[in-house]
Parts: structure tokens; sequence; C-alpha cells
């Protein structure tokens, strides 16, 4: 296998490296970083047939033979973030362990600071960001495995927030504002404390981050794909302010380094199992790890407002999914799109429709001619597929045999190896790398007069396909998420490119980020 050939070479080379440098703290986490990625990449596929047994699976409800996959596998990359973070301690602050000198007692007395005083502080951070982080794998696999309300969804990330805002308080406990230029003459100041309010906006925001990416899933690769995404240009922010040589801030931006590249090497390991066709599934044990991930770098580095910044696809996603999300449009349990009319099917259910087929062909034949002529005669027994459900199933059926065939090529030896059985499972790859997806719908009875109100808002501007009936009524619309949105603008796409879609997106929204962070910024504040 790939996986264990690339990890037998590159692990040696990783720890020779982690030796050489092992008092240049950011080499440190590299190479950790490195060696926690080639874990997660060997020990997801070992741990798949533990998490079937344990029961923690499901179907993939996109594709036509509906695989059954190991679910909850998030939980394996968060922990092996944690022990790499855990490891990367003593090499985060050495050079304070390993210093000969000790403090005067002049500095001692005046409190003043000294490069050889241990910074409790920041280990008091760090600690704290890791306690947020491990409280949130744990309640995400609780939600994976209890299957817990939404409101409680909203609690448990408020409550495993908590250590940083406390640390947040003790240690930096700045809570005011900068005012834009066009306000301050309004305000009559620069500057705006918010005191307790600006707790519940960073209390808020982790409840937000860890919701959001859990809100924007439903096909192969997008929880994670979107997660990388935000945290490859958070990284490319920190090491652009870390070489501009400013010393101010430098150690925040460090410490969003040292949470974020072992975020980045146990995520990419993942969506290697994770991206279309998934062998996996990541679970919510995932989407609230990545989501408090941010949310702690956000809080702890000092740049929560830029971080929102990133996360406008999210925001949008909420926003536009918040009819259905708050009770005024009907909201289906699964809202991710569905398979396009016409979709291959699996060879599995191509024998089975098969099988039914020539039942009710043997069944026919049994009648005999005088039943088919007077149909006075004892009439055949009921087959499974009649009238025009049998002629839509041998349609069907010749579609997928014909994607078979010339996925399969054309002479006498395809013909033998489609004539086996092992033939047609090797073709269910390029099968189901043919299926659309088309957005998904849901009827609109019940739905309330807000909720068709802001629907017939979205129609105007052009991001709802509304079902009317005869008398203009609204009867259906796409169930309201980014991923059906796209669908609805493109009008099918397969998996995988629906995927690539968000995911550029999101890398187009990280671009429009930094324009509006570094180069629009001073329009507002100066």
């Amino acid at each position: 296998m790939l996986h264990k050939k690339v990890t037998l070479v590159s692990s040696p080379l990783l720890l020779a490296l982690l030796w050489q440098f092992r008092d240049e703290p950011l080499a440190v986490c590299t190479c950790i970083s490195g060696l926690a990625g080639l874990a997660t990449w060997c020990i997801v596929p070992a741990t798949i047939s533990t998490f079937k047994r344990a029961g923690l699976s499901g179907a993939d409800l996109a594709k036509p033979s509906q695989p059954l996959l190991a679910e909850s596998m998030g939980v394996v990359a968060a922990m092996i973030y944690l022990v790499a973070t855990f490891l990367f301690i003593p090499a985060q602050f050495r050079k304070w362990w390993s210093a000969q000198e000790e403090p005067s007692s002049a500095e001692l007395a005046a409190n003043t600071p000294s490069s050889f005083v241990f910074p409790y502080d920041r280990l008091g951070e760090y600690l704290s960001a890791l306690l947020s982080l491990q409280s949130m794998v744990f309640l995400g696999f609780a939600d994976d495995v209890l299957d817990l309300r939404w409101r409680f969804k909203l609690i448990l990330p408020t409550i495993a927030s908590v250590p940083i805002l406390i640390v947040y308080y003790v240690g930096y406990g700045v809570t005011h504002v900068v005012v834009p230029v066009f306000m301050r003459s309004w305000l009559g100041a620069h500057t705006v404390e918010l005191g307790a309010i600006y707790y519940l906006y960073i209390g808020m925001m982790a409840v937000f981050c860890t919701n959001a990416i859990n809100i924007l899933a439903g096909i192969n690769g997008v929880e994670v794909g979107q997660s990388i995404v935000i945290a490859v240009s958070i990284i490319v922010k920190d090491i652009a302010y870390i070489s501009s040589g400013n010393p101010e801030g430098e150690y925040y931006h460090l410490f969003t380094l040292y949470l974020l590249l072992p975020f980045v090497a146990v995520s990419s390991a993942l969506y290697y199992w994770n991206v279309h066709p998934a062998r996996v599934f990541v679970g919510d044990t995932y989407c609230y790890f990545a989501g408090m991930t941010f949310a702690v770098c956000g809080i702890l580095g000092h740049f929560s407002k830029t971080l929102m910044l990133f996360f406008i696809p999210q925001v949008f996603n909420f926003i536009y999914s918040a009819p259905q999300i708050f009770g005024l449009v009907p909201c289906p349990r699964h809202r991710l799109p569905k398979m396009a009319a016409g979709s291959p099917l699996s060879p599995s259910m191509v024998a089975r429709i098969q099988r039914e087929v020539d039942t009710s062909d043997a069944s026919s034949d049994d009648a005999g001619p005088e039943n088919a002529s007077t149909g006075s005669a004892s009439k055949p027994e009921p087959s499974m597929l009649t009238g025009l459900h049998k002629s839509i199933s041998t349609a069907m059926m010749s579609f997928a045999r014909s994607r078979a065939r010339r996925s399969s090529g054309s002479g006498s030896d395809s013909k033998a190896r489609r004539t086996r059985p092992r033939g047609l499972r090797a073709n269910s790859t390029s099968v189901q790398a043919g299926v659309y997806l088309v957005a998904s719908r849901t009827g609109l009875e019940g739905a309330k007069p807000l909720g068709l109100f802001i629907l017939g808002m979205y129609e105007r501007f052009g991001i709802a396909d509304i079902e009317r009936n005869h008398r203009g009524e609204m009867i259906s619309v796409n169930n309201l998420t980014l991923l059906n949105l796209v669908l609805v603008r493109c009008n099918r796409l397969t998996e995988s490119q629906l995927n690539n879609r968000i995911l550029l997106l999101q890398s187009f929204n990280s671009v429009l980020a930094f324009l509006i962070r570094y180069r629009l910024s001073h329009l507002f504040y100066f």
C-alpha cells in the first residue's frame, strides 16, 4: 500500500530532522506535524473494521449502491492531533527549562521581564487551548454516538470554550474595539469599550465555528476540504507576518502556527480517505474539532474579526439556511443533494433487477397463450416488477450495463470480464464516478408566512428554485444549503465536481479576505 511505503520512508527522515533542529520550536512542530499526518494516514484504514464492528457506520446516500462506510473517523485524526500537541509542549518551552542562568533578585522584586523567567502565562494559554479542544472532541464523539439534539449542539461548544475565555480574561482582558472612521463623528471616540458584550461575542464565535462547518456538509470531502483551506489561509497570514520582521505580536502568530500545523497534517491525511469516493465518514467529531481549533486560534491569537473573513462562505450558508434551521420552512433530516434521474446503478443492483425481470418474464411465459389472448384462464403469480415499473427498471439496467461495457473496453476479453462477478465489482468505481447530483427539494406544506416571504426574496435574488402550482402558490423549494444552491446554478454535477467547486469558492474567499484585511482596511481604520 502506498501510505505504508511512504510512511516507512518518511518517518526516519522526519525523526532525524526532529533531532537535528530540536532547539527550534517551529521546526520541531513541523516535524511532529509530519509524523502525526503519517500516523493518521496509516491508522484510519486500520481502524475501519473496528468502527464497523462497534456499529459506527452509515450508508453513503449519494452513491447508487449506498455502500456502508465507517463513521466518526474524525476522532482518530483528533486524538492523534492531541497526542502531537501534547508531545510538543516540552519542545515549545525547552529553552527556559535548559537555561542555566537564574533571574536576579532585583528582577524578581521588580517583576521585570527576563528571558529566563518561565512564561507561565504562555503555558496556561496553550494548555487551555488543548483543554477546550479535548472537550470538544469528546462532545463531538458523544454527538456521533448519541445523536444529540440541536439545542445541545449550541450549549456544548459554549461550555467547551470556558477555559479559553477565562485565560483571555486573566491574561489579556482587552474588550474594546476600534470604531470605523465613518462612525467616529457619531460616537465621538476612536474606541468603544464593550465589556461583557465582547466575551459574549467571542463565546458565540466558538459556537458558530463549530456548527458552521457541520452545517456545510453532505458530500465526500467537503468538511475536511474547507477546513484545510481555512487553516492554510491562516498559516499563510501568520508566516507573512513573522517574515516581515515585526516583533510585535509575533508570539501570537507562532501560537497559531503551533496549533494549525499539526491540524493541517492530520486533516490532509484524513482527506485522502474521505474525498470521493470516500472510504470513511469523518462525523460530527471532526466538524466540532475543526471549528473549535479555529475558534481557539482566533480568540487566543487575537484575530477574531479577521477569522470571520475566512468564514464568509460558512456565514452565507448559515444565513441562507436560517429559514429551515429555525423552522420557518420544513426541514428534512437529510438535506444533502440527491442523485439525478438516469444515474447508473451499481453492479449488485443491476444483478438484483435482472433477477426480478427474469422472474417476471418467466411468470408471463407460464401463463400460456390462452391467457394472453382471452384473459379468462388462471392468472400468473404477481411479480415484483410489473407494468411501468418493469419498463423503467429494465431501462435503468440497460443503461448501467452500457456504462460498464464502455468502461471495460471491447472484444472477447472484455466480454469475458463482464461475465464474471469480480469484473463487475471492478467497474463499480467507474460507474459511481458517472453519477450526477442535483439539488434536493422539500415541500412547503406547513411553511410559515415569514418563511414564504423570505423564500420570495431569495427567488428575486436568484438563489432559490421555487416550484409553483397553476395558481402561483409555492409548493416546493430546493433545500437551503450552499451545496444545493451550487447545483441549482449549475444544473447538475458529479460529487467530485461539486466538492471541487466548493473548495474553489473557499479558496477564492481566502483571497478576498486577504484583500479586505490588508488592502481595504485602511479605508475604515487608521
